[in-house]
């Protein structure tokens, strides 16, 4: 395996930089080793057609074409079929003979696989635990390298060809390796996909360096692939190490992701992992924190112990003692750290953590509604809001269903909109363990199954606050709206109230805290 990283192995640049609210004080890039496989696929489109549409189409151009052998052959209502052949024949895909049109026809070809555009990309490997980076490159850039030979490994040569700048680096280079496997073709579709969110979160990303002229690639999304390299290409990829310029207690430092989209804890991660053998790199760092790395981790573990223990004793505050016993205690004292760290830093606290501490929020609301179905199961609520194993689709229908649950309670009516549009099908995933549920959807659940429930937590939370789901769904559009792109900035006022919600609806819900209008007062 070492043979297959020698130091001339290409090196590719992907643009390594920071959110925009981040700066670096002092940075150190490094050569990163990846085994980079080239794959191709066929390329996922926007669906034109539904299931339902594109199995009646299909019918049509096979010759069924009246409504009820249509129904008879795709297992639904003769209505059904005959509605959405009305759908298509608006929409000029059906003649009035029953047969597809010619803009039919092509549309129908067109959402087959077989007809989509392939695209070549490549996919990175770790050369160590063989799993893949969660990216999907189509285009590759490779970097102009010049040796040093002070340090025995080449330079970067970045920026433009009018204004060109030298970088120092640190190749890590793998010791003797066995190949890891080669990566299957369904953990590919999922790199891609988790590609596609990563870049979706990173619009508020700004390139660090002004003559960087990189774009990101890799927005494609597949459904299956068609052919993977039989051996991978042994390539070094560029990132760094840095301190930030502010915005971290006891002087933290971190890795930046080598494919564009800011930090990266699995990369921090794997440096650390390879410093236990590599003097190198670990004397690289030391040199730009400017002390022992012992000594550095010896006090950011006393500090975070301090914050803590700090942050054990406001949610006792907050709770009272009897907070330790909530199945969901670890969430709330993550949340009330990432408040006491955000506290700590004042106004040099970077936008991305007070995203973080949103999510916090977020996080301790599902644990504290993941606890009530341990013990109060929602079951079968969701049929409330679906006929026939099919969601409802009368918005106002299933609005009313919600409303008549929560005035049933004693809630306050009517609700905020985002709970009063709540989908059947997100409700349904929060009545089952494993179902992917969202936080408004369990809030629903909740509510329906508490109708039936004489000793549901939700029945003692109405009569003490009847407020508490409009407070529930303030948090939930204030943590919800952090983690998307192109979210209104964040400061440290505006966010911090968060926290003393979540702590009254947490209370309310466990029968700890005080009703919402005297703990305001």
């Amino acid at each position: 395996m070492a043979l297959l990283f020698r130091r001339e192995a290409p090196v590719l640049h992907f643009g390594p930089r920071l959110p925009k609210d981040m700066r670096w004080s002092k940075r150190r890039f490094v050569l990163w080793p990846a085994l980079m496989y080239r794959v191709v696929a066929p390329e996922v489109r926007a669906r034109q057609l539904n299931v339902l549409q594109k199995a009646v189409l299909g019918m049509c151009r096979a010759g069924v074409t009246t409504v009820d052998r249509i129904g008879a052959r795709l297992h639904i209502h003769p209505d059904l079929a005959e509605l959405v052949a009305l759908e298509l024949h608006r929409r000029g895909l059906l003649g009035t003979n029953g047969l597809p049109t010619e803009k039919g026809y092509d549309l129908i070809e067109e959402e087959t696989l077989e007809a989509r555009r392939m695209v070549t990309g490549h996919v990175f490997q770790d050369p160590w635990t063989g799993d893949l980076w969660p990216r999907f490159i189509e285009k590759l850039d490779y970097v102009e390298l010049q040796q040093n030979p002070n340090t025995g490994f080449p330079d970067l040569v970045l920026g433009s060809k009018g204004k060109p700048r030298r970088e120092r680096s640190f190749m890590v280079l793998p010791g003797d390796l066995a190949l890891p496997p080669t990566p299957g073709a369904s953990e590919i579709v999922r790199v891609t996909r988790r590609h596609r969110s990563a870049l979706r979160r990173s619009a508020s990303y700004e390139i660090a360096d002004d003559d960087d002229t990189f774009a990101h690639a890799g927005s494609v999304a597949l459904e299956r692939v068609s052919l993977v390299d039989d051996r991978p290409t042994p390539v070094f990829v560029t990132s760094f190490m840095y301190l930030p310029e502010a915005g971290d207690l006891g002087g933290e430092w971190h890795a930046c992701d080598p494919f564009g989209l800011g930090v990266s804890p699995m990369l921090r991660r794997a440096l650390e992992r390879e410093m236990r053998s590599s003097n190198g790199l670990r004397t690289v760092l030391e040199g730009m924190i400017g002390q022992s790395l012992d000594l550095q981790i010896e006090a950011q573990q006393r500090l975070a112990g301090e914050v803590r223990a700090m942050a054990t004793n406001n949610v006792e505050k907050a709770l009272s003692v009897s907070a330790r016993d909530l199945p969901q205690f670890e969430d709330l004292v993550a949340l009330e750290y990432a408040r006491v760290e955000a506290d700590l830093l004042g106004a040099a606290c970077p936008e991305h953590k007070l995203r973080d501490l949103l999510g916090a929020a977020r996080r301790a609301l599902e644990g504290t509604f993941k606890a009530i179905f341990d013990r109060h199961p929602p079951r079968q609520a969701w049929r409330r809001v679906y006929t026939d194993r099919r969601p409802v689709e009368d918005n106002v229908y299933c609005q009313g269903v919600y409303e008549a649950s929560a005035k049933a309670m004693g809630f306050r009516v009517p609700l905020p909109e985002a709970l009063a549009r709540v989908k059947p099908n997100h409700v349904k995933a929060a009545c089952y363990p494993d179902g992917g549920w969202r936080l408004r959807g369990a809030i629903i659940a909740a509510l329906l199954a508490a109708r039936d429930d004489a000793r549901h937590p939700l029945r003692r939370a109405a009569a003490r606050e009847p407020g508490l789901l409009e407070l529930l769904d303030d948090v939930a559009t204030k943590a919800g709206g952090a983690v998307h792109a192109g979210a209104a900035r964040l400061s440290l006022p505006s966010v911090l109230p968060v926290v003393a919600d979540v702590h009254r609806a947490v209370g309310l819900l466990s029968g700890l805290g005080q009703p919402l209008d005297s703990a305001r007062t």
